[in-house]
């Protein structure tokens, strides 16, 4: 008479054979492997803009299509301001207009009359004029604000050729708020300012960098 196993030793095969299977199971299963990291790509950095091969510009009078004298004064001289920080050597309004005014006075041409940019260049020794046009300059008045506009377009030509090597048309506005007029207007002629420099701020920071900066010779 055969004695029946003990129960102990019957679960514990059962146990056994039921890892084998499972084990074998899992082997079966492709093993995934750790994949490189990758980092978030950077944001590529825009590249910047190829040099004109200008060192020294001079900044002709503003042309005033709409708007004050006063706006085209302010825009002029923001305008020699930010393009020294650029990396333009100035060159003083003073010789600007009086070259402009001695090249008239011999064409016997009218005080606003158009120089090309050759004659000027050369009596200036610059490489470049910039050639400005106030398109717009305006503030009006609402009941409670009054939103403040300004326009130009600012062109770059060559001495040598006398064609346009870099052109950009700039708008800036913002608005003042205010209960009476009179509120309105000393609140908006201090934005006006604003928008004016804002309005050439924008455009020079689209022109390539001057040899000051960019250590051109």
């Amino acid at each position: 008479m055969i004695k029946p196993r003990p129960v102990r030793l019957v679960i514990v095969l059962i146990l056994g054979v039921v890892l084998m299977q499972g084990c074998a199971a899992m082997a079966k299963i492709p093993v995934v492997r750790d994949l490189p990291f990758v980092s978030k790509a950077e944001e590529e950095t825009p590249a910047a803009p190829p040099s004109l091969g200008v060192k020294m510009i001079a900044v002709l009078p503003v042309d005033i299509r709409a708007g004050s004298s006063d706006a085209a004064k302010m825009i002029r001289d923001k305008l020699l301001q930010e393009l020294y920080f650029k990396g333009y050597a100035k060159i003083p309004f003073e010789l600007v207009d009086a070259a402009l005014a001695d090249v008239r006075k011999r064409d016997g041409s009218t005080p606003g009359a158009v120089v090309q940019p050759q004659v000027i260049g050369g009596m200036l020794g610059a490489d470049a004029v910039m050639v400005t046009t106030l398109l717009e300059a305006n503030t009006r008045y609402r009941y409670v604000y009054a939103p403040v506009n300004v326009k130009a377009l600012f062109e770059l030509r060559s001495v040598k050729t006398g064609d346009t090597i870099w052109r950009y048309e700039s708008q800036a506005t913002d608005r003042d708020y205010g209960v009476t007029k009179n509120s309105l207007e000393l609140g908006s002629t201090k934005i006006f300012e604003d928008v004016v420099f804002a309005t050439v701020k924008q455009a020079v920071d689209k022109l390539p960098d001057g040899p000051a900066i960019t250590g051109a010779k």
